[in-house]
């Protein structure tokens, strides 16, 4: 059987006005699953994954990453877990280290990612979400909503911000940010993973 074509979910994300305020990155063919703790499996299912990718999982709104893996607390329980390269194997490795802790639900052709950037980043996550992104730390994240759109984002680290829609909204998502992002300008930039 043929394999189908891939197709970037951000193909019709485009720069928009002039200047960079905002930077966008898609982040494309990058392995996600939801891993729901197995009821009294904490600790354990914490210490095979700190085996198996090197990271202490939190269990609250936090990221935590190692050179191939990033988990997100996504709620109590609940991370939600993205490769850090294009790895089409990913969630199956990820659900037999896991197997009898958690539980692994394949999520890399359901969730759209894309990170952002810029000096006015937190002007036009003012104009959409539903929380104070400025508040947040290194490495807070949140299950919130941006333009009614439900939405996963997270602190990079580096001053921006990644975030994760489900693909079949990312029309609505990019109508906002092209609106939102176009007075200081939208520039865009290829995934460099």
């Amino acid at each position: 059987m043929a394999e189908l074509m891939y197709q970037s979910p951000w193909r019709a994300l485009a720069p928009r006005g002039s200047g960079d305020g905002v930077v966008a990155t898609p982040v494309e063919r990058r392995g996600i699953a939801t891993v729901m703790a197995r009821k009294g499996q904490f600790a354990e299912l914490s210490a095979c994954v700190h085996r198996a990718y090197g990271v202490a999982l939190c269990d609250r709104p936090k990221r935590v990453s190692a050179a191939s893996v990033t988990f997100l607390g996504i709620g109590p329980g609940k991370w939600l877990a993205v490769s850090q390269r294009p790895d089409p194997g990913f969630v199956a490795v990820l659900a037999a280290r896991l197997d009898g802790l958690a539980s692994v639900v394949e999520q890399s052709d359901g969730l759209a990612l894309l990170q952002l950037s810029g000096p006015a980043l937190p002007a036009l996550l003012e104009k959409g979400f539903q929380i104070d992104c400025a508040a947040f730390a290194a490495d807070d994240c949140a299950v919130t909503s941006v333009h009614h759109i439900g939405a996963t984002i997270w602190a990079t680290g580096d001053g921006g911000f990644a975030i994760a829609v489900a693909r079949s909204l990312v029309g609505g998502f990019l109508h906002w940010l092209d609106t939102s992002a176009a007075a200081g300008g939208l520039a865009v930039v290829p995934d460099r993973g």
